[in-house]
């Protein structure tokens, strides 16, 4: 390896020789030489072909182009340096471990701790001072590697490699990350010549703030210390909650912080209380509408409250489904806004709805809570008294969130069936149909098609009768259009669109009471022969 870079150094020096010596005519007014001897002294050396060195250098991670006028140069980092004019001449420098690049020809030119940019200047001007007539240019080629300390409340506290481009928050999760109840806001770093930068890594991450998140240069330390003091933040706030505090923070300063103030925020009346004692708080009223205001630093346990105005522009909407001319979501009033509203709005039913299976679901979180059906649901139904049974029963055969509407009547103009709309309300109008479904123990389960006026024994006896087994006094109907399950008495006429299930019988009891009986009768012979064998002794 030193070999391959002493003998570039005397190639470099070589060339760079042979430029002098043509250059210098030129600046003494002569021809100036000819460029394809140039060329000729250049042959075989370093700055003639250069493509291949810099082709074989490894290929950093990068955010993005990298910025001269930010870019902090230092040892390590490789220059390639370009000579434009009659001929183009190309060599790469490295900055010394002392902080210099050294061209041939030319005094040592400081490097370390200025930004690309300035060197970049600061080479050109002196080049241009020998090679007359030659453009020149800078180019950053390769980024230098340095070793970081990150120590304090990481969990693996060391020295770590990094490049100039890394940000500190890199550099802490090469270490495994902060550990628990580390800062993250009063991140220090330690610079070589002595100065230091604070890393705020929930204002860069919440704001985007960059300059909260620097990157590291040569030397630094990086120290991350526990949290121990703390602002809160509460109400109309976008992230509330609990805040390190750090120097300087102010009421502005931490609600930006926090995400702004949400919809319907009261900005004009923002409440600070701070401690005055061990446990007692007294409030200050602080108005942020003036951009002039007051920027009292806040102090270890402050605390701000933002008041939000109720229902301030909240959206309230309700789902029209189903055979509807415009079926969709649509914005509501509550209070104000009914059904025939919604109807009316959504171009009301096509010509195959079904308005007598068409219903209003009023969503679970509008729902009148039931207190006493929550109980029984936590029950077994072996611990409940038979009304306590037959009320779970009941609420649990009915449509949940259903609204009792009888649509027909409705478009039909009774404003008894026109109730107010809550937000969430979903309105299903299912299209017509002209069957009913049979199911259960029957010999063709399926569809039959309706036929007004009958009962579910007729559609029973339409779907081939009662197969084996079935329960011919247990038959239930689902009634499409309330959800609710009924006996065929309590349903009466079937609708369009019911379902008449028929269950399957039981064990019969006879079967059951004979082995009862045949348990029992063998018991009591056992007792006997028992008993007549002890008489007999």
């Amino acid at each position: 390896m030193r070999r391959t870079a002493w003998n570039s150094g005397q190639r470099l020096a070589a060339a760079v020789a042979a430029v002098v010596a043509l250059a210098a005519p030129r600046a003494h007014g002569a021809d100036g030489g000819d460029p394809v001897a140039l060329r000729a002294a250049l042959a075989g050396n370093a700055l003639a072909a250069p493509a291949a060195e810099t082709a074989a250098l490894p290929a950093p991670a990068l955010r993005g182009p990298v910025d001269p006028d930010t870019y902090v140069v230092g040892p390590g980092d490789a220059l390639s340096i370009t000579l434009w004019g009659r001929t183009v001449i190309t060599w790469r420098e490295t900055v010394t471990p002392e902080g210099d690049v050294i061209i041939r020809g030319i005094s040592p030119i400081g490097a370390a701790g200025r930004t690309l940019s300035a060197l970049k200047a600061e080479i050109a001007a002196r080049l241009s001072r020998t090679y007359h007539d030659m453009d020149v240019s800078v180019s950053l080629v390769s980024l230098r590697s340095m070793e970081i300390n990150v120590l304090g409340a990481v969990e693996a506290p060391g020295a770590y490699t990094a490049t100039a481009l890394d940000l500190a928050s890199e550099l802490v999760r090469k270490a495994g990350g902060s550990s628990p109840g580390a800062s993250d806001r009063n991140i220090a770093i330690t610079r070589r010549d002595g100065s230091s930068a604070r890393v705020d890594l929930v204002k860069y991450r919440n704001t985007g703030d960059v300059a909260a998140n620097p990157p590291v240069l040569d030397g630094d330390v990086i120290f991350v210390p526990f949290a121990t003091e703390f602002v809160y933040v509460y109400g109309g706030i976008a992230r509330p909650g609990p805040y390190e505090l750090v120097e300087g923070e102010t009421v502005r300063s931490l609600i930006e912080l926090a995400g702004g103030f949400v919809r319907g925020a009261v900005t004009e009346s923002v409440e600070l209380r701070a401690f005055r004692a061990d446990a007692l708080t007294d409030a200050t009223p602080v108005d942020l509408t003036d951009a002039a205001g007051p920027a009292t630093a806040l102090e270890d346990g402050d605390q701000i409250y933002v008041a939000q105005r109720s229902n301030w522009r909240v959206v309230r909407t309700v789902s029209l489904e189903g055979e509807l001319v415009h079926p969709g979501v649509y914005g509501i009033n509550e209070g104000t806004d009914r059904l025939s509203d919604a109807l009316r709005r959504a171009g009301g039913p096509t010509p195959i709805a079904s308005l007598g299976n068409a219903r209003l679901i009023r969503s679970e979180s509008a729902r009148q809570a039931d207190p006493e059906f929550e109980r029984l649901r936590n029950m077994l139904a072996s611990d409940m008294s038979e009304t306590e049974y037959a009320y779970f029963k009941a609420k649990s055969d009915e449509l949940p969130g259903g609204v009792v509407v009888d649509f027909e009547r409705l478009l039909a103009g009774d404003a008894l069936e026109d109730p107010l709309l809550r937000d969430g309300d979903r309105i299903v109008v299912p299209r017509a149909t002209t069957t009913v479904t049979v199911s259960g123990r029957v010999r063709r389960p399926g569809e039959v098609t309706f036929v007004p006026g009958k009962t579910a024994r007729f559609y029973v006896d339409a779907a081939g009768g009662f197969a084996s087994l079935a329960k011919s006094t247990g038959v239930r109907v689902l009634r499409r259009s309330t959800g609710q399950r009924l006996s065929s008495r309590e349903a009466g006429r079937i609708l369009p669109g019911d379902e008449v299930w028929v269950p399957e019988r039981p064990e019969s009891d006879w079967w059951r009471t004979v082995r009862d009986i045949a348990s029992f009768a063998g018991s009591l012979a056992t007792a006997y022969l028992l008993i007549d064998q002890a008489a007999g002794k």
